[in-house]
Formats: C-alpha cells, structure tokens, sequence
C-alpha cells in the first residue's frame, strides 16, 4: 500500500519520475490531491514550473471528487499549496470556493468537519485570524445543532484537537492565540488533560517566542535539546543563535532540568560577537536576569540610552 510519506521521501531525494508513479497508483482522489499538493511545495525552490503543473494536477483531480466534504478539503489543500508558494490572490479564492463546497452540505452536521478541514489548511498557510473567525463559525454550528449533550461535546472536543493541531504546525507566535483558544475550550468542557497539556504547548511557545519553529518545539517537548540547539544554528542568524539558545536554556531551568547552564555557557559565546539590537535588547537583558547571568545582565544595560528604563 502506497502510503503519502513515500512520495514525499522520493521527492526530497530528487526522483521525481518514481513519486509521480506512485501517486498514479493511489485509488483514491483526495490523497492524489494531498500528495501533489505536497510534492510542488517541495519542488517549488528548486522548480517553479513544475510545482504549478503539479498544483494544476492537483485541481484536476479535486474536480472528480463527489463528496462535497472531501471536495473541500481537497481545495483548501490546494488553496494552502498555492499560498506557500506565493500565489496568495489565487490561494484566497480557493479558499473562498473550499468554504462554499463546504456550505453546499445541506445538513448542518455534516458541514462541521469540511468547514474545519478548511480553517485546518487557513491555518496552517498563516492565515490565522481567517482560521479562528471560520473555526469560530463552526463552533455556532455546533452549538445550535439539534443533538444530544454528549454529541455536542464530542464535535467540540474534537474541533478543539483540531485548533491544537494548526498551533502545532505554527511557528510560536502564530501557535500562542490557537493554543489558547484550544485551552479555553478544554477548561469549559472539563477536559483538564487536555487543557495541561495544551497549557504546557503555550508556556513552551511563549518561551520560546523568538525561535520556536514547530520543529525546535517539538524536539523540546520531546526532551532533545542538543538536537533543538543545533536545529537553531542551523537556522537562524547569529544574535537569534544567542537569543533562541537562552530561550532553550530558559525552558530547561523553568523545567529543572539538568545541563541548562552548558546551553547558557555556548550562547554567550555567540555575545562576544554581537551587538544585540535595540529590538532585542531589553528582551535579552530579562532573559539573562532569569537565568541568573547578573553580570552579563548589567553590562548589557549599560547600551540602554534611556536613563529611567536604565535604572
């Protein structure tokens, strides 16, 4: 069975011809559409035109979808594809005509998951106060059905998993506001696991504000912080090394966990170098206060021009 993570295998491997092969196997319309969607995101940085033909074979494919749900979806997909890549007019309107799909669903239940598919795919594409005004319009579905208690707090449960899958997917500034709208769902249904555990994705996300790609996260939330450190080197530029390193040494001290100062000790090594923004300066200076780095704190101050922000 060919399973989606393999085309994408094939196409950052640069085998192009043996991907396509495999998504002409698939049976199934909707998963064509998703992994041709993927694959010209892929490709798009190394080859424009092939990630629109592909985009184009996406939206032929999406057309011989029945089902309106899954018609959708389809486009919200495609709509979140051709955002990515920059064609954001063209993105938009598909997104408009995945809504409409979605609202041609004559029974109001089952416009649910197709309209949180498509805030699903707004959100992830960075659009996320379109996300949370169609989220929020599923939630007055929801809350004027005709259903039994436990029915109505299951299709709430679940869109609240969905609004915490979009935050997952977000660098953390985008993450913050879905998180919280997840939280405030989960602490009003009394679901109070699901509620820490987005409590602990928030603090991490607040903490990690600078630098918290949805990779680095998830790397420390799983523990790996070696790994999440090289990820920021890797990535960013030298005064956000610096600031993602204390941010990274700063979870691990709220966290109480062993070796933080050894994180600590490799970004001050990128200070020597560096002459921290006026953006970024008060910022740092708290960050090194909390992480009990007095002196590196008070040398730093001394650049503040203001001499009451200074005191």
């Amino acid at each position: 069975m060919v399973e989606i993570d393999d085309i994408v295998f094939l196409v950052r491997n640069g085998k192009y011809e043996e991907a396509l092969e495999l998504v002409n196997s698939l049976t199934n319309n909707l998963d064509k559409v998703s992994a041709l969607s993927i694959m010209a995101k892929e490709i798009y940085p190394q080859d424009i035109e092939m990630a629109y033909a592909l985009l184009e074979d996406a939206e032929y494919f999406s057309e011989k979808i029945k089902d309106r749900g899954e018609k959708a979806k389809a486009l919200a997909n495609i709509a979140s594809a051709y955002y990515e890549i920059g064609d954001t007019e063209y993105a938009l309107k598909m997104f408009e005509d995945a809504i409409k799909e979605a609202e041609k669903i004559k029974k109001l239940e089952d416009r649910i998951y197709p309209l949180a598919s498509v805030a699903y795919y707004l959100g992830i594409s960075g659009l996320v106060d379109l996300s949370m005004d169609l989220f929020e319009r599923v939630f007055d579905i929801v809350v004027n059905l005709r259903v039994n208690y436990v029915k109505k707090t299951e299709y709430l449960i679940d869109l609240g998993n969905i609004i915490e899958s979009v935050g997952d997917e977000l660098p953390s500034e985008g993450a913050i506001k879905l998180y919280e709208r997840a939280h405030d769902l989960f602490e009003k249904l009394r679901v109070p696991a699901r509620a820490a555990t987005v409590e602990r994705k928030i603090d991490l996300a607040k903490t990690l504000i600078t630098v918290g790609l949805p990779e680095i996260r998830k790397a420390i939330s799983q523990g790996k912080y070696i790994y999440a450190s090289k990820l920021i080197i890797r990535t960013f530029n030298d005064e956000k090394i610096f600031i993602g390193l204390l941010e990274v040494a700063l979870w691990m001290k709220k966290n109480e966990t062993l070796g933080y100062s050894h994180i600590v000790k490799a970004a001050l090594k990128y200070l020597r170098e560096l002459q921290i923004s006026e953006r970024y300066l008060h910022y740092v200076i708290r960050l090194l206060t909390e992480l009990e780095r007095f002196e590196e704190a008070l040398r730093l101050s001394m650049n503040i021009e203001d001499v009451g922000v200074k005191s």
